[in-house]
């Protein structure tokens, strides 16, 4: 039943693991203090979601190119010098804090930097961590990863948002920029058995063919393609994030403002410790499309709510089956997706993960303007339940999508050779 650890047994992703736990707390608690010390200075939501539009424009773009970087150059060394980056950044917010009024331009130009960094980071990441495990762990490291994950985004944003009114937004920033230093030693001591890059690929193909051919290998898979694509589809049109201020507002629980951010994580940490069972699972698809359908009524609940602790639910119930969503999409991708061209997947991977959100924090900061905050996510929300089922009633793969279908392919791959 509960969470198998047995892959931090090895030494690298042990330190992998610790490290990158480590820079996520500080990247989290920015994360909260960045919109709300927005909303501070501008107090609208336009502002909050504009943010999480301009951060979209930079991953766009940053989280292609990282993808074929991990693919051409030494996973590791990518990681160092993005992090190396990612430490001066809050730096640079932290002094623009100390301003009596701090420059809303400054906030906007430093975020867009993160975000590019942050795209050049990732798809290394996800490239690297499952070669630092075997071959029949990458199931276990799939609910692993979250657990970082999770308990970030349950301590960080109650931390972030307590800091924010009672001591500012300077040492949040601060914290940040340390995190990242104390991440860096952890990760020169990882060390792993490296592949070597395919020169001939290197010296005949352009960035853009790379590109072109990572995408062409999504398309060839319909029910990874449908996988992102669900997940994109949940994410744009009922992502409550950048409502979280004025939700707490509007309950007249401006000092709570960091439950709503930690309590999805909550849900989260619930699924990933009683996730055992999923190591059984086959029908990864089914599991995929159900989750996302009941993140969206759960939302809608949110939209419905007349109390805040209402809402807390939901946002623990959205928590809980975005989990169920995250762990069977990692493990359908880490367990068929080839290491030649993993970065690049990765990337794409990135580019739906981080993209849906943000364009949802921006789609429904926009429309919480002229609708109101809860009546824009619970629209949303239903708007989401709609198009997620139209969409894999017309491409049915990832629905019909069986672990027993990759493992069949392999053996055929094996007898050809």
């Amino acid at each position: 039943m509960f969470v198998d650890l047995s892959p931090f047994r090895h030494k690298n992703f042990r330190r992998l693991f610790l490290g990158q736990l480590i820079s996520a707390f500080g990247t989290q608690m920015t994360a909260v203090v960045i919109p709300f010390q927005i909303f501070l200075i501008t107090k609208s939501t336009l502002y909050t979601g504009l943010i999480s539009g301009v951060e979209f424009i930079f991953i766009f773009f940053s989280s292609l190119l990282g993808g074929v970087l991990a693919d051409r150059f030494e996973k590791r060394k990518i990681l160092i010098w993005a992090e190396v980056g990612l430490s001066i950044i809050p730096l640079g917010l932290a002094l623009n804090s100390l301003s009596a009024q701090p420059h809303l331009g400054i906030i906007f130009v430093l975020a867009a930097m993160a975000s590019f960094l942050g795209g050049i980071h990732r798809p290394a990441l996800e490239a690297l961590t499952p070669r630092l495990v075997s071959e029949n762990e990458i199931a276990k490291i799939s609910v692993l990863l979250p657990i970082r994950h999770i308990l970030t985004m349950i301590l960080s944003p109650m931390i972030g948002g307590f800091a924010m009114v009672s001591v500012g937004a300077f040492y949040t920033y601060l914290f940040d920029a340390v995190s990242f230093f104390i991440s860096l030693l952890f990760l020169l001591g990882v060390n792993y058995k490296k592949i070597n890059t395919n020169k001939e690929i290197i010296k005949t193909q352009t960035i853009l063919e790379e590109i072109q051919e990572g995408y062409r290998y999504i398309r060839s898979r319909k029910e990874i393609f449908s996988s992102y694509a669900s997940d994109f589809i949940v994410m744009v049109l009922c992502n409550p994030v950048a409502l979280y201020p004025a939700l707490a507002a509007a309950f007249q629980q401006e000092k709570s403002v960091g439950l709503l951010y930690a309590f999805p994580s909550v849900g989260a940490l619930l699924m990933t410790l009683t996730s055992r069972w999923t190591l059984s699972c086959q029908r990864y698809g089914v599991f995929i499309i159900c989750a996302g359908a009941f993140w969206s009524l759960s939302l809608a609940i949110v939209g419905l709510s007349p109390g805040f602790n209402l809402i807390l639910f939901g946002l623990f119930t959205a928590g809980f089956f975005d989990m169920v969503s995250g762990v069977f999409r990692t493990t359908l991708w880490n367990e068929t997706i080839p290491e030649t061209i993993r970065g690049r997947i990765a990337g794409f991977e990135m580019l739906g993960y981080m993209s849906g959100p943000l364009l949802g924090n921006a789609l429904l900061g926009f429309l919480a303007d002229f609708l109101g905050v809860q009546a824009a996510l619970f629209w949303g929300a239903l708007c989401s339940l709609i198009l997620l089922a139209l969409f894999n009633f017309c491409i049915p793969a990832l629905w019909k999508y069986k672990k027993s279908h990759h493992i069949e392919q392999k053996l055929s791959l094996r007898k050809s050779s």
